[in-house]
């Protein structure tokens, strides 16, 4: 069994996506998910790096897309600190 290449993965990804009626979404869009969601989760950026594969973490951080209802949760955290 030889391996498959990365176009061969990103073409029936693609052929899928469409199938769905995602035509817009790609392969590489997991990469963000992924990494938005363990940042969601509370897993910190030097690790979602590492899963990524990162060796700077500029890089990670443009991944990284923080859920509206996490933000509100830190400055809560913030808030009552102050208080």
């Amino acid at each position: 069994m030889k391996p498959v290449s990365k176009i061969t993965i990103q073409h029936s990804f693609k052929e899928s996506a469409r199938a769905q009626g995602l035509g817009h979404f790609h392969f590489h869009d997991l990469r963000h998910s992924t990494a938005s969601e363990m940042i969601n989760q509370g897993v910190d950026l030097y690790t979602v790096g590492g899963v990524l594969g990162h060796k700077d973490s500029r890089r990670t951080q443009r991944y990284a897309q923080l859920a509206t209802e996490s933000l509100a949760a830190a400055i809560m955290k913030i808030g009552k600190k102050a208080a």
